[in-house]
């Protein structure tokens, strides 16, 4: 091995996330850099537009200062500095202004007189007199302005007029001649698309200038040297790297650098240290972060996330497809992920493509919960449009609806056989008034405030077709069921073996019933068979989620189990935190999924108590018992079946913590108690008003228990 760089410098040759000093000796010299330098010289405006850590900040402080040495004034304006998005015109070009001023200019302490003077002035105006007035008078050389991370004008209001600005410093070349002696150079994680003005006319003036990754006769002059000392063949080792990283340079350096700090063997294996320190427990590893910036760029913002992950999804499926300049391709190519290479768009590299995989892509794209393929120009699409502000309306005049065919069956139509049968307390059509109220009001929290999301998402997914058309095919049933009910079969039992004639049956037997029809279609067909459509789809849905999330938090206990093994408790501080961090997530997404069965639960628990102990009169024995049964497998069964589950679930969770806490020796009173099933199951139930209403029942029905024996006893 060559020992021409002393060992001690070559751990600190390479330098992972930041900017590149303009003579760091690990800088990567690509064609970008001849090509930004040759076009700035000769005075043309530039863009040099890509995603994070491609190392466009690097490639700003080398052409910088090649420029310089050619006697060019140059200066640099990171917009992450000149205020916030919500600041003034007046602020923002100010700090414009002062940027400029202490970059070209001597004293700096004149600007605060300058500006002020020129008040009268718009805040742009200022920034063009100073421009056209000071710079271009007292600076003789040519001029060129860097302006970094210009992604941080898209959502400010100055956004257009300064855009417009630097377009207009351009078209004035034509005919002041002093303006072809400064040029800009916009750098940032933007489109040309993204820089549109509201008139929808993108920023392409000037060269684009491509930044490609890093190619393996580029890499050989200087990322070599930093391995001289640490392997035989450092262009083999590099070139085996770049099959990793595809010349991403973030990537590259971090790879290089973990070579030279831990690797012990001359003939290093650079898939097992890809795999170890990069892939394998990737958010553990991600310092300084990368890998996670990209994750959170593709989640970000709900609505689009999910159409951003299901074009992935298809370039990992299909290897690569063809690119149509899309909003959402255009994200995933700022994120860095993808890369346009050859007409198509495909997955950068290697690391991405293990560590952003088809599992990573499906589970992600479950949590998201958006509904594939539905029309974004749909009102529906937006779940607040299942708002009380809607339903309660509806709701209200179901319940006039349900109050016409309650009265007219137990008051408006004299009949005798229906009062003994169903009316003989002489309120059942309060009680049943009472009943139809309760589920409504049911019906209409669990999809404004519980299920909303998942109502849109039964409604319009294209995949969840086959569960609309069950959902269709048992509410034509349960009609033909209710209609033969109310019909035949049941005044029919209402009559038993009397005989009476066919005038007197109809209004006596069968007229009771039809004015009874409409309570019951809104009962069973308005009501009871969405809800229990919703609480099954709920289920399946919710326990798929659940049990994603599971997975990933049991492989992640698996991977930092193995880490501290491996370091014999070296990490294990920061294991700690890490570990009870990702349980407090677990621990709030069951309780989130816990909680909407169970308000449904118990909602229904109180309806059949109702049924049972006071409205168990205005219904026949047989309607009773197809009330109960449905309630219970509609409603019951599912919501159980969940909360089962997920308590189940949990405590696995639970015990897999303990016993990984447990290895790192760590004081387990805090999660026994904060984070128990327990005290899950209390947060769950004690806020719940329909517990507290089971309570306050139970309590009085013993009550009322306890009051019927003593009297009787006292009696007795």
């Amino acid at each position: 091995m060559n020992s021409d760089i002393p060992v001690k410098s070559t751990l600190n040759y390479y330098k992972v996330g930041g900017s590149l000093s303009a003579d760091h000796p690990s800088y990567v010299k690509r064609q970008a850099d001849e090509d930004l330098y040759t076009s700035l010289k000769n005075g043309d405006f530039c863009c040099v537009f890509n995603s994070r850590q491609m190392g466009k900040s690097s490639l700003r402080v080398q052409t910088r200062k090649k420029l310089e040495q050619e006697g060019i004034r140059c200066t640099s304006i990171d917009m992450t500095t000149i205020g916030s998005s919500d600041h003034t015109a007046n602020s923002f070009y100010a700090g414009i202004t002062f940027e400029l001023w202490s970059g070209f200019l001597d004293d700096v302490s004149n600007f605060y007189h300058w500006w002020e003077k020129h008040q009268f002035l718009s805040p742009l105006q200022r920034l063009s007199q100073f421009i056209e007035q000071l710079l271009l008078t007292k600076v003789t050389q040519n001029i060129v302005i860097f302006i970094d991370e210009i992604d941080n004008l898209i959502n400010r209001e100055s956004k257009d007029e300064f855009l417009e600005f630097i377009r207009a410093c351009y078209n004035q070349r034509a005919e002041k001649l002093e303006y072809k002696r400064i040029t800009f150079c916009l750098l940032g994680v933007v489109t040309p698309s993204d820089l549109k003005d509201k008139k929808g006319i993108p920023f392409n003036i000037g060269r684009t200038i491509e930044l490609a990754g890093f190619k393996l006769e580029e890499v050989q002059q200087s990322l070599t040297k930093g391995l001289v000392n640490k392997v035989d063949a450092p262009e083999m080792v590099l070139q085996k790297i770049l099959s990793w990283t595809s010349g991403q340079p973030f990537l590259t350096q971090k790879l290089c650098k973990l070579i030279a700090e831990i690797e012990e063997s001359p003939k290093p294996d650079i898939d097992a240290i890809v795999q170890n320190y990069i892939i394998k427990n990737w958010e553990y590893h991600d310092d300084p972060e990368h890998l996670r910036t990209i994750r959170n760029r593709l989640l970000i913002d709900k609505d689009v996330a999910y159409k951003r992950l299901k074009i992935y999804q298809k370039i990992l499926q299909y290897h690569h497809i063809d690119p149509d300049e899309s909003g959402e391709q255009m994200a995933l190519r700022l994120s860095g992920l993808v890369v346009k290479q050859q007409g198509k768009l495909k997955v950068y590299n290697k690391v991405y493509e293990n560590v952003f995989n088809l599992n990573w892509v499906e589970e992600n794209i479950a949590l998201l919960a958006r509904p594939s393929d539905v029309d974004v120009n749909s009102e529906l699409k937006n779940p607040k449009i299942l708002n009380y502000s809607r339903l309660v309306p509806i709701a209200l005049i179901l319940v006039f609806i349900s109050l016409i065919s309650l009265g007219s069956s137990y008051t408006v139509v004299k009949s005798q056989a229906w009062n003994q049968g169903y009316n003989s307390s002489s309120i059942g059509a309060l009680l049943e008034c009472i009943r139809i109220c309760f589920l409504l009001i049911l019906e209409v929290y669990v999809i404004c405030s519980e299920f909303s999301e998942e109502t849109i998402q039964l409604i319009q997914d294209k995949k969840l077709y086959l569960r609309r058309r069950v959902t269709y095919f048992l509410g034509l049933i349960l009609l033909i069921k209710l209609v033969l009910h109310h019909f035949w079969y049941g005044p029919q039992e209402l009559l038993g073996d009397k005989q009476v004639t066919a005038n007197e049956y109809f209004n006596h037997y069968l007229l009771p019933y039809i004015c009874y029809f409409p309570y019951a279609v809104i009962s069973f067909i308005v009501i009871g068979l969405p809800l229990s459509s919703l609480s099954i789809h709920v289920v399946i849905e919710d326990c798929n989620k659940l049990n994603i999330k599971t997975r990933k938090y049991k492989n992640y206990l698996t991977q930092i189990t193995k880490e501290i093994e491996s370091v014999s408790g070296l990490l294990s501080m920061a294991a700690k935190d890490k570990i009870v961090q990702q349980l407090k997530q677990i621990y709030w997404d069951f309780l989130e999924k816990i909680k909407r069965p169970t308000n449904l639960l118990l909602g229904i628990l109180i309806l059949i108590y109702f049924d049972a102990t006071f409205s168990r009169n205005t219904l026949s024995n047989s309607a009773y018992l197809w009330t109960q049964l449905f309630c219970i497998f509609g409603f019951i069964t599912p919501s159980f079946v969940l909360i089962l589950w997920g308590l189940l679930a949990y405590q696995k969770i639970l015990e897999e913590t303990v016993s990984a806490l447990f290895k790192l020796n760590f004081d387990l009173s805090e999660i026994a108690h904060e984070y128990s099933l327990f005290n899950l199951l209390k947060k769950v139930l004690i806020p719940n008003i329909f517990f507290q209403t089971i309570c306050l029942i139970c309590f009085l029905h013993i009550s009322y228990t306890i009051f019927k024996y003593l009297a009787f006893n006292y009696h007795g």
